[in-house]
């Protein structure tokens, strides 16, 4: 037996030089040291049990026996643990191992002790009851963990090096032991978390299976700051940042309306969660000063109170409306002081990307002037564009002016700011001004031939006048007017 124990102690040393697996190695040490404790004892218990009266012998004989059959069990669940690693990608818990071992070590020394020394275990198993209640009560914390950390072995919702975040804590998983879980910080602190509160309290894991972590930002920015243009200058300063990914891509989302402003949700991914609070760092940085350029105000954390004026401050100066109206043809035909009283009329209106502004076949009481951005039109069953007004232009008259269906569908292509005007002001500009409406029938009508190919194509200045002449008769009707 001595002759084998050695065999088996060298060959375990052999395995354990030529192995790599660490957990391998490190189960074989305590095996080799069980095996080496048994040499050691058995080669004393030869020497003095001449020596030794019998009883000695006999615990002698136990000490070895134990030593031989732990060195045993070490080595062999050592072994197949091994099997198993490379059999599966998911590593056995350490905790497992431990209850494993101290399972058969219990039943081997229990065996051991019964055949060597005649312990007799009934009167034991007799009082098991009133002992497991004593020791129910005494050890009900540590048991609860020990159960605890065994459950959060078996289920694996973190392991050893993960970044997890528990309650407020936050950290790198440092070690999963019996009774309690130790995790770092980021400032170096060492956190000990008993396994019985942690079991019950909800884990966020940012280090499984490799994927991308993705952290939510919070920013509220003034109410007066088109979201189009804030979403855009939030997306670009985002996607700038070192260490934020490409893909998962980032999201900017306005997330509610508070009363310090409008609140925005800034999403992006990280491929580790080290560089997470970098990654917000950076991001703060170039967002103050994208949105000092941008004139985009971050409000206090404060209420304040707006008085407002009688007469509130015009986005869209006179000078910039009135060279807008000198330039529109259907215009022209009026004085200076015409125009002026026009441009105090019209309405100020903003349109964001992707909003409709008018939608074909609706009936239309209005007309538009773009003052900035551009708007899409768009016809057809399709929904092709078919033209893309800028500043300048204007759309929406013929339906205004003769009361025909909107002849297409109008789309803010960007943030838009657009003037309008409604019936009753032409209604007035007709009263006023003789000979107005059939001069805005030639030009409507020369308008209306130049947007469509076939009347470009026969090019009659009769096929334009009959349409100035059709155009009068339902201006004539829809605005009651006599005499022109």
């Amino acid at each position: 037996m001595v002759a084998a124990g050695a065999i088996l102690a060298l060959v375990l040393m052999a395995i354990r030089a030529a192995s790599n697996d660490k957990p391998l190695r490190r189960d074989l040490q305590g095996a080799i040291l069980y095996l080496v404790s048994f040499l050691l004892i058995r080669f004393v218990g030869d020497r003095v049990k001449d020596l030794v009266p019998d009883h000695a012998n006999k615990v002698v004989r136990v000490a070895w026996l134990v030593a031989l059959s732990f060195g045993l069990i070490r080595a062999g669940v050592s072994l197949a643990l091994a099997f198993l690693r490379v059999r599966s990608s998911v590593p056995t818990p350490k905790i497992v191992r431990d209850v494993i071992d101290v399972v058969l070590y219990a039943i081997a020394a229990i065996t051991i002790f019964k055949s060597q020394l005649d312990v007799d275990l009934s009167g034991v198993l007799a009082t098991s009851a009133v002992l497991s209640v004593v020791i129910g009560l005494a050890l009900q914390d540590t048991l609860g963990n020990l159960f605890a950390g065994l459950s959060i072995q078996l289920e694996r919702p973190f392991q050893v090096g993960d970044y997890v975040s528990i309650g407020e804590h936050t950290g790198k998983v440092l070690q999963v032991a019996w009774r309690a879980t130790r995790m770092e910080t980021f400032r170096r602190e060492v956190i000990t978390l008993p396994n019985s509160i942690l079991s019950k309290t909800p884990v966020k894991n940012f280090s499984r299976a490799s994927q991308p972590v993705g952290i939510d930002l919070y920013v509220h920015l003034s109410y007066e700051a088109p979201p189009n243009a804030v979403r855009e200058a939030m997306m670009q300063t985002i996607t700038s940042v070192p260490n934020v990914l490409s893909e998962p891509g980032c999201k900017v989302r306005v997330w509610g309306y508070d009363e310090n402003g409008v609140k925005w949700q800034v999403r992006y991914f990280v491929a580790d969660y080290l560089h997470a609070d970098n990654a917000m760092d950076e991001f703060y940085t170039r967002l103050w000063y994208r949105l000092r350029r941008e004139g985009i105000e971050i409000p206090y954390p404060q209420r304040t109170l707006h008085f407002k004026e009688a007469q509130p401050q015009q986005e869209v100066p006179d000078e910039r409306v009135a060279g807008l109206l000198d330039s529109v043809e259907i215009f022209a035909v009026l004085d200076r002081r015409a125009r002026e009283e026009l441009r105090k009329e019209m309405q100020l209106r903003r349109f964001g990307r992707g909003e409709r502004i008018i939608q074909e076949g609706a009936q239309g009481h209005t007309f538009y002037l773009v003052v900035s951005g551009e708007v899409s039109v768009r016809a057809g069953s399709g929904d092709a564009e078919v033209a893309r007004l800028k500043r300048g232009q204007y759309f929406g008259e013929m339906s205004l002016l003769t009361g025909e269906p909107r002849a297409a569908t109008v789309l803010a292509a960007s943030d838009a700011v657009l003037l309008e005007l409604d019936r009753p002001v032409f209604a007035r500009l007709f009263g006023e001004h003789q000979g107005l409406a059939r001069e805005l029938s030639a030009i409507l009508a020369q308008r209306r031939s130049q947007l469509k190919a076939a009347a470009e194509a026969a090019g009659g200045s009769a096929e334009i006048g009959r349409e100035a002449g059709r155009i009068f008769s339902r201006l004539k009707q829809i605005f009651g007017l006599k005499g022109e």
